[in-house]
């Protein structure tokens, strides 16, 4: 398998240079930019009410390339790369925090749907998809970054104030599934027992 010598088309970074690109007619493409947040709905919801008109931008770079296998068949792959922030709510302390999104994806581009299907989940290195006349990289960007928010936001460990009913809670710790608020429990200080306490002491 050897890469085919073509040279790329450049993409300017916009929207109608992104969401219709010819990835299947034998040509490649190359680009880079920085686009606008507004460009990206799917990410504007996920971005605090209170924070959806900050000016996050989406800085991005994506190739295209042919690679020649010994049949003499062509096969078709892209590579993409981008970087923004999303201001998330802390899961531990429920504050505002900064989250930085960095993806690095690699893709083969294939003609069927039954081929992408059939394509090997166990593949760490690249993924599968569909290959098309009208490929919307802008899309794929957006999907990639969506998948690389956290489940559970978090601050770093050394950054957290974790705050439940003025005491200090590991929320890690609680097995809500088992109803198991032990952590909660234990830091919990009875008012009465310490009046009952400083009696003793006098």
């Amino acid at each position: 398998m050897k890469q085919k010598q073509i040279i790329a088309q450049e993409l300017q970074s916009s929207q109608s240079a992104l969401i219709k690109v010819d990835l299947k007619s034998g040509q490649t493409f190359t680009g880079a930019g920085v686009l606008e947040m507004a460009l990206f709905p799917r990410l504007v919801e996920e971005l605090l009410q209170s924070q959806s008109k900050t000016p996050f931008t989406v800085s991005w770079a994506m190739r295209s390339w042919v690679n020649e296998l010994a049949t003499g068949s062509d096969q078709y792959r892209l590579e993409i790369k981008a970087k923004t922030s999303l201001t998330l709510v802390c899961q531990r302390c429920l504050n505002d925090f900064e989250q930085p999104l960095v993806v690095h994806s690699q893709f083969l581009l294939l003609s069927t749907e039954e081929d992408v299907d059939q394509f090997p989940i166990e593949n760490d290195n690249e993924d599968a998809l569909l290959n098309s006349h009208e490929f919307n990289v802008l899309e794929l960007l957006e999907d990639e970054l969506l998948l690389a928010i956290p489940i559970v936001p978090k601050h770093d460990e050394r950054d957290c104030q974790q705050h439940s009913l003025g005491l200090a809670v590991d929320l890690d710790k609680i097995d809500i599934k088992n109803n198991d608020l032990s952590p909660i429990k234990a830091e919990r200080v009875n008012p009465f027992l310490q009046l009952k306490k400083l009696k003793l002491n006098d």
